[in-house]
């Protein structure tokens, strides 16, 4: 792939960004409001600045409506919301970390479909009828999608495999820069690194409950496998995330599966290499993630059609571009046509993701436990 300089890759994406036409503010309906409150239990540092620089900004210039941003968890905003009586809600848009979590908790919520959020009809239906196995009831709406990445840097790594089974392949020219969290550090990486890795060797029989699988020469292969891959890591292996990109601005790690919109925010940021890039093996570099937006159905009438318009300018083609632009996070919407072909350069187009995504019911609890209660197999 040929690679432009990170200056003129900034120069030209920035431009873009700025570069669309913003309409002029929406008049407000008199008396409607003109604040709203959004509790945000999904986003990561990053994702809370982009909201407070970028996404907030813009719905008061858009729309005349300011935004008060609430930083929360998904336990404390459910408790917080089953406590209010019809029509007393002060949250009036969720950003929920696990919807699957609020549409079973017993805290009631609006219907949401094209006839009061428009651009909701832009959203692939597959992922409106359920998360995590939960019928969604028509009461969430897709943000965005994202994934985990292999996040190699350019400067040193030319070709990346293009698969696990390369990858594993070609582990002595990596060796000393594959960067591995520790099997039992708390970062989600530590476990997740292992599970795609596994899943590249075993597929279909992930599906299989850990029991039974771990009895199965295929996946005795599998981990041997994994054992023999660590001894080519990163030594010593980083305890959290923020020690691997220290790792891959040293220059001491080259490679490794993480977090595909962190790790290139960062590079934008400067706290990774502008060198960085991100693949997805063929084998897949794991399940789709997801955000979702609810609104309480317990929330004043008069504030849930601001909070309708309010997500439909969030779904609006513009601000869906700028997710990939800016965030490196996938529409939720299916304008991916519209995306300036530049930011393919630095990620994967996301017919590649869905194609090669890990299948949700394949990370089960029982193999992420498995990897923790063996994690001395796999520390060098």
């Amino acid at each position: 792939m040929r690679i432009r300089s990170w200056t003129t890759m900034a120069f030209l994406v920035t431009m873009i960004a700025l570069g669309v036409v913003v309409a002029a503010p929406t008049a407000a309906t008199a008396g409607a409001p003109t604040e709203l409150v959004i509790a945000d239990s999904m986003s990561g540092a990053n994702f809370q600045t982009y909201w407070q620089k970028n996404v907030i900004p813009a719905i008061k210039q858009s729309l005349g409506v300011t935004i008060r941003y609430l930083v929360t968890s998904d336990a404390e905003q459910i408790q917080k919301t089953k406590a209010w009586k019809p029509g007393q809600g002060d949250s009036h848009i969720i950003f929920a970390k696990s919807i699957a979590t609020w549409v079973t908790s017993g805290v009631p919520l609006e219907t949401l479909t094209a006839a009061n959020v428009p651009n909701s009809a832009k959203i692939d239906p597959n992922f409106l009828k359920s998360n995590e196995g939960v019928d969604l009831q028509n009461k969430a709406l897709l943000y965005w999608r994202t994934s985990y990445a292999l996040i190699h840097n350019s400067q040193y790594i030319k070709t990346p495999p293009k698969s696990w089974k390369e990858f594993y392949d070609r582990r002595a020219e990596f060796k000393g820069h594959i960067g591995l969290i520790r099997p039992d550090a708390k970062s989600s990486a530590a476990w997740r690194q292992r599970v795609v890795f596994l899943h590249a060797f075993l597929k279909e029989k992930m599906a299989m409950p850990m029991a039974q699988l771990e009895k199965d020469p295929a996946f005795q292969d599998a981990w041997n496998k994994l054992k023999d891959f660590t001894k080519y890591a990163k030594l010593p292996m980083p305890s959290e995330p923020v020690n691997l990109f220290e790792d891959y601005n040293s220059g001491d790690t080259w490679i490794s599966l993480y977090a595909q919109d962190y790790a290139l925010w960062s590079a934008r940021q400067g706290t990774m290499p502008p060198t960085i890039r991100a693949t997805y093996p063929e084998e897949g570099a794991d399940e789709i993630g997801t955000g979702y937006f609810a609104v309480p159905a317990n929330i004043p009438q008069e504030y849930k059609e601001v909070a309708f318009k309010v997500l439909n300018y969030l779904l609006s083609d513009d601000q869906q571009i700028r997710l990939i632009t800016t965030m490196w996070q996938y529409p939720g919407t299916d304008i991916t046509d519209q995306v300036p072909a530049i930011a393919w350069e630095m990620v994967p187009k996301l017919d590649v993701l869905v194609k090669t995504a890990v299948p949700r019911e394949r990370i089960r609890k029982d193999m992420i436990d498995y990897i923790k209660d063996h994690a001395k197999e796999l520390t060098p």
